[in-house]
C-alpha cells in the first residue's frame, strides 16, 4: 500500500502562492493593497453624487495602489474642478 506524499503537494502549492511581483515590493514588503476595495469607491463615486466630496477629505490619487485607479480618480478630480458632473460618461471621456 502506497502513502502519498503529502509534502511534494505541499511544495507545488506553495509554488504557486509564492509568486509575488517584485517590482510591487518595498523595504521588503508588499504595500497593502485591497484591489476591490479601490474599485468600490470609485465606482461608489459615480453612484451617489455627493461621494466625492466625502472621499476627497481622505483620500488622494496616490492613496490607490492600481495605477489605472489613481488615474480614474484623478480623472474625478479634474471634473470636480471644472464643476462637471462625475459620471460614467464625463470620466471615460
Amino acid at each position: 500500500m502506497s502513502v502519498p506524499n503529502i509534502n511534494s503537494r505541499d511544495n507545488r502549492t506553495r509554488k504557486k502562492n509564492s509568486s509575488v511581483d517584485l517590482s510591487a515590493m518595498m523595504y521588503g514588503k508588499i504595500p497593502p493593497q485591497v484591489r476591490e476595495l479601490e474599485e468600490a469607491v470609485l465606482g461608489a463615486i459615480l453612484l451617489e453624487k455627493s461621494a466625492f466630496d466625502s472621499v476627497t477629505e481622505i483620500l488622494k490619487p496616490e492613496c490607490f495602489y492600481v495605477e489605472s485607479h489613481q488615474l480614474i480618480f484623478r480623472s474625478m478630480q479634474s471634473l470636480q474642478q471644472k464643476n462637471m458632473p462625475i459620471d460614467m460618461l464625463t470620466v471615460v471621456e
